[in-house]
């Protein structure tokens, strides 16, 4: 299998769209649907960063350009790709040969962390929200400064599950960690973090904490940006060395993929884009893993965390 069905958890993609006003069938990135269109069918998450460019104060207001500029691409381009907001509605897109767009967000700034806004962002098709980004807020710390969760946090959190909506821990500081796994009823995802005893990057999770994740039923997404792989230039077999170690640590059925792309400025050799999840496919089932274990990698895992999130 050369052309790998591929449902990957996190990309930049719709925010760089907007700031480079370009468009998902082609354009200047790592993603678009011109590459996707060379694999066996695509799935994913994109994401709303709206405190990398210009920091925490204009996030909310950076939300409400972006959403609807992407709403706007994938209105225009339907018959390419839709938006979806289940596991099923994936594989309908997949069956109709269209892609699917879930959405997220990245840093809860981009809605004032108002566990009173949720309810909107569900209605606009948010399925997943990462906690943070690097900086603290009302809600918790971020793997840089360490404060756990906040009151407003753990209302937060329980809100967001709630409503059916994925928790991601990515960029959360370990006490923030530990706080929400005490209080979380349904699985919890890290998007895109790798494993800190193969790579020892604050931004990658610890043994304890992928067990922890999938104790919870949810997964871990391999991130390919190479500072997240290796201390030095990064290549398949770093992506290797991290996903090796998460099986031994009985992950499988939990490890998933989170490129990162179009949010990261240095991937691994062989790897340029979207489309070189073929090639990422071909080196692993070389390194003997099964069609079945891949397909869980590529797809299936992630899948599982949407259903018994809905």
């Amino acid at each position: 299998m050369t052309k790998p069905v591929v449902f990957d958890g996190h990309c930049d993609t719709a925010a760089e769209l907007f700031r480079k006003q370009e468009s998902l069938p082609d354009n200047t990135g790592m993603v678009s649907l011109k590459l996707a269109a060379q694999l066996g069918g695509y799935l994913q998450f994109y994401a709303f960063c709206t405190c990398w460019q210009n920091g925490p104060e204009t996030a909310a207001s950076e939300y409400q350009a972006m959403l609807p500029y992407f709403q706007a691409q994938l209105f225009q381009y339907s018959a390419r790709i839709q938006l979806c907001r289940t596991a099923d509605d994936a594989l309908a897109a997949l069956s109709a040969g269209r892609c699917g767009a879930f959405l997220s967000i990245e840093g809860a700034e981009s809605i004032s962390c108002d566990p009173g806004l949720l309810d909107e962002a569900w209605a606009q098709g948010i399925r997943m929200i990462t906690l943070t980004w690097n900086h603290r807020n009302a809600l918790a710390g971020s793997c840089h400064t360490g404060e756990g969760l906040s009151a407003q946090g753990r209302e937060f959190a329980r809100r967001a599950q709630k409503l059916g909506i994925i928790l991601d821990v990515s960029h959360l500081s370990d006490r923030a960690f530990w706080d929400l796994c005490e209080i979380s009823e349904k699985p919890i995802v890290s998007s895109h973090s790798n494993s800190r005893a193969v790579c020892a990057n604050p931004r990658n999770l610890t043994d304890e904490q992928f067990q922890a994740i999938c104790r919870l039923g949810g997964t871990a997404g391999l991130n390919l940006y190479s500072l997240f792989l290796s201390d030095r230039p990064a290549t398949f077999e770093d992506i290797y060395r991290h996903l090796d170690h998460f099986l031994s640590l009985g992950g499988e059925g939990h490890v998933a993929l989170g490129g990162d792309l179009d949010g990261c400025d240095e991937l691994p050799a062989g790897f340029a884009s979207v489309d070189s999840y073929s090639a990422l496919w071909r080196f692993l089932e070389g390194k003997g893993y099964s069609e079945k274990a891949l397909t869980s990698l590529f797809s299936d895992a992630l899948l599982d965390v949407l259903r018994k999130c809905q």
